[in-house]
């Protein structure tokens, strides 16, 4: 199978990533800084469930929560006209490409597994992991961004995309391994935001998977690890990746 040029990173590359490693650690180990530095991670949880929240029907607000501290969605109650505002859409991207028989299949895969999601509980997983999870995908933007180059302005970008990508993957894993290795730690943050046992991993482990809190933040450390490895087959494939991507859209008609 035909790939990127190069295994390794090119030096421009992996000097970023160095540098933007050693800087996210410091970052972390130095509590001021790793507070401040946490309002983007903040920021990047909160949107990610707004995204979801509307995805699925739920008309959604990311903010600051100035009571508790960190961050809070405001949702809305569902309004399923939404969901099938996105399934019409769906319909019309298949209608688009109904004369591209591997395009149509790929949209009807996509519409059948929203609807899945949609119309059942497990949207509001989802929905709950989303918040961690979006840390994670944009930790992986910014890492490939750090190991790509591309698009960039300037080549001091490659260090600061570096830094950002670091800093979130690696205080999600240090959140996650607290999480797994202190009762004192999972009873905080079960206390959290007032009470109530409420938060994302906790609603998480106690109402839908019912593994506790250690067994969803080890699924989570183990998302955190592979974060990385992902950002760099992104990187390393990326032209077989766009090359079968075009292909699915542009394939025989029928």
């Amino acid at each position: 199978v035909p790939t990127s040029p190069a295994l390794a990173l090119e030096p421009d590359a992996s000097r970023a990533l160095v540098l933007g490693g050693a800087a996210a650690v410091a970052a972390l180990a130095v509590p001021f800084v790793r507070f401040v530095v946490s309002y983007l991670a903040i920021l990047v949880h909160e949107l990610g469930h707004a995204v979801v929240g509307w995805l699925f029907g739920y008309p959604a607000v990311p903010a600051f929560d100035f009571v508790y501290g960190g961050g809070v969605t405001l949702h809305e109650d569902r309004k399923i006209a939404i969901v099938f505002l996105v399934l019409a859409g769906l319909g019309f991207w298949g209608w688009a490409v109904r004369r591209r028989r591997s395009a149509l299949a790929a949209v009807a895969v996509i519409a059948a597994l929203y609807a899945g999601l949609a119309f059942t509980p497990a949207h509001e997983v989802i929905d709950l992991f989303m918040g961690h999870g979006a840390e994670l995908v944009f930790a992986g933007i910014f890492l490939y961004r750090a190991m790509s180059g591309t698009a960039l302005r300037t080549a001091a970008e490659r260090p600061v995309y570096a830094f950002a990508g670091w800093f979130l993957v690696l205080g999600a894993a240090r959140f996650a391994a607290r999480l797994i290795a202190s009762a004192e730690f999972r009873e905080a943050y079960a206390g959290a935001k007032g009470g109530g046992d409420w938060m994302d991993f906790s609603r998480l482990a106690h109402d839908y998977v019912h593994i506790g809190i250690p067994g969803v933040a080890a699924f989570f450390l183990a998302c955190c690890v592979a974060t990385p490895l992902a950002a760099w087959l992104v990187h390393r494939h990326r032209d077989v990746l766009v090359g079968r991507i075009a292909a699915i859209f542009s394939g025989d008609r029928a």
